[in-house]
């Protein structure tokens, strides 16, 4: 049963302000798991496919935060939020701290899935998240 729905969209131009910013950015808000994917993933990358990524993973955590019926407060924040992908590239949701107890307090304390799907172009990213009680 659904439990939570959350979309976003983002405008890719907010986050292209240079590759300092963006370290700045990705060091303070992503988790090292997700910090260590993007870097991978980007390492021969030009600095418009990092933006891109980075307003996509943005997107992504604010759907998720809004499919927890609280968007980010009470605790709840952007490294609590981990969006990574599995080995053919779907996105992958992990929830800590605050997040995994309002996701649980959403659910009613049973087990949970959430599916998150991601769309980018190039001037704006589109996430959408499902809380599902399983």
């Amino acid at each position: 049963m659904i439990q939570g729905l959350g979309c976003d969209i983002v405008k890719v131009s907010r986050f292209d302000k240079g590759y300092t910013f963006l370290t700045r950015f990705i060091k303070k808000y992503f988790t090292l798991k997700e910090i260590n994917e993007l870097y991978l993933k980007l390492a021969d990358s030009k600095e418009k496919e990092l933006v891109l990524a980075v307003a996509t993973r943005f997107a992504a955590k604010e759907a998720v935060s809004k499919a927890l019926g609280s968007g980010f407060r009470n605790g709840i924040t952007l490294q609590s939020i981990e969006i990574t992908h599995n080995e053919l590239g779907r996105p992958q949701v992990t929830l800590y701290q605050n997040a995994l107890a309002r996701a649980y307090l959403v659910s009613n304390n049973t087990a949970f899935k959430i599916h998150l799907t991601l769309s980018n172009e190039r001037e704006y990213v589109n996430a959408v998240a499902v809380l599902e009680t399983i």
